[in-house]
């Protein structure tokens, strides 16, 4: 029954940055510093190899028990790539070699600690997304990087796609660490950076491998020879390519399981219907979560169980507070066996959401008395916005994850909604008391 029938009939990478101190390189006007075209070089380096055989890469292994993984797709790509599988190809290391102008790169990535990075930054080696690529970015002064992985040069572009950060709060930025440039949380795309020297960083970028000593030798030779402007921030002083990456030998590691207390949320592929970003992937709240409903048929209240489930309780706060709820009608309302008033859906006729789905969290033995909360759906794991309040025991398949309660006083509202009855008669159908949210507040 229930979707959104409680059925549902039928980051942007703006300038790929290091955030403490580390911005994009451009010119006093701020416009990108435009000395070394990338379309240029790679023209160049065609010209010089004239005859030669072109080199392939091998395709990305597929690997269905590997971790799942969710690559929001929405910002313009600067090369066309197909986004990664969304189940890690990897569960130890690989062995992957970043051929430079400059010299050869080796590194070993971590697909035990971050699969999901690995498995992104192999898949876009894979299709040849880094070769003839410029290492745009080098930083000399207490932040000790090599910035590359952005197919324009520029420090804007991007695979168009995003992913979230695989982080234990306790990273650190020794000499030799790889890691992933990001604009903010869970922002990452294809922009990476290489530590030369001990950095000190707040642990907000995901590390997904290590330089070989060799390899580190080349970037330290890179960093020798200063910016090109002479500043602790800008291009190279020498043009720096990313020619080719091969990725080679890989180790199995032990199963890389998405850590405890991690959410996904990956697109349904519908389109959003309000301008709203995915919830984090580690949801912040623990325990109870107090909601203020403002409405027009008075103030309603409602306590959220994140203990029992985290994911829903995380969606539903992080669409809140970004106002996904406000000015949003309840549209259904049902009264013969089944007692719910839904809401939720910011189109009001029982088909909109955020854009995203996530997993049910059910027990199994789920019941609907009245005061229930719970999400609405169109089949195991499809919740997305769309929730129901039941004001009256209802007899329902326990298939609609229970996130919360609503108060007395909130259950006594929403049953006089019911009493009032459906617009037009019948028992499923638009409320006749029409129920508007104008804010829902968290806390």
């Amino acid at each position: 029954m229930v979707k959104r029938s409680l059925a549902r009939p039928g980051s942007l990478l703006a300038a790929v940055v290091l955030v403490l101190g580390l911005a994009g390189c451009g010119d006093e006007s701020g416009s990108p510093d435009e000395g070394s075209s990338p379309s240029a070089s790679a023209s160049e380096g065609a010209d010089d190899s004239t005859g030669a055989e072109a080199r392939t890469h091998e395709p990305q292994p597929e690997n269905a028990e590997g971790a799942p993984c969710t690559y929001t797709t929405g910002s313009e790509a600067a090369r066309a790539v197909e986004p990664p599988p969304a189940a890690a190809a990897y569960t130890g290391t690989v062995e992957v070699v970043l051929e430079t102008s400059a010299g050869d790169v080796d590194a070993t990535l971590d697909a035990q600690a971050a699969p999901c990075t690995v498995n992104s930054f192999t898949s876009l080696a894979s299709q040849g997304y880094y070769d003839d690529t410029p290492c745009h970015r080098l930083t000399t002064q207490g932040i000790y990087v090599l910035q590359c992985g952005d197919p324009t040069g520029t420090g804007s572009g991007g695979p168009g796609y995003s992913f979230a950060d695989e982080l234990t709060g306790s990273e650190t930025y020794p000499a030799g660490t790889l890691a992933m440039a990001n604009a903010g949380p869970n922002t990452n795309g294809s922009q990476f950076f290489v530590v030369y020297d001990e950095t000190p960083l707040p642990p907000s970028y995901t590390v997904f491998g290590t330089i070989g000593a060799d390899g580190l030798a080349v970037v330290q030779s890179i960093a020798d020879r200063g910016t090109d402007d002479g500043s602790g921030d800008g291009a190279p002083a020498e043009e720096v390519t990313l020619d080719f990456v091969a990725v080679g030998e890989a180790v199995d590691g032990p199963p890389a399981a998405v850590p405890s207390g991690t959410c996904t949320y990956p697109s349904d592929g519908s389109g959003t219907t309000s301008s709203v970003q995915p919830p984090p992937a580690r949801p912040s709240a623990d325990g109870d979560v107090a909601i203020t409903i403002a409405s027009t048929i008075g103030r309603l209240r409602a306590t959220l169980d994140a203990a029992a489930a985290p994911c829903t309780v995380n969606s539903f706060t992080a669409l809140a507070e970004q106002g996904f709820f406000d000015g949003t009608s309840c549209h259904r309302l049902t009264t013969q066996g089944i007692f719910v008033l839904q809401c939720g859906d910011p189109t009001g006729t029982g088909s909109g959401g955020p854009g995203y789905s996530f997993a049910d969290e059910l027990s199994g033995s789920e019941t609907y008395p009245a005061g229930t909360l719970a999400m609405a759906n169109a089949g195991a794991d499809t919740n997305g916005s769309q929730f129901f309040i039941v004001y009256g025991d209802s007899e329902l398949p326990p298939s609609y994850t229970v996130f919360g309660t609503v108060s007395p006083a909130t259950l006594k509202a929403v049953t006089r909604v019911g009493d009032a009855g459906v617009r037009g008669g019948g028992p499923d159908g638009a409320p006749k008391t029409a129920v508007t949210l104008q804010k829902v507040t968290v806390g």
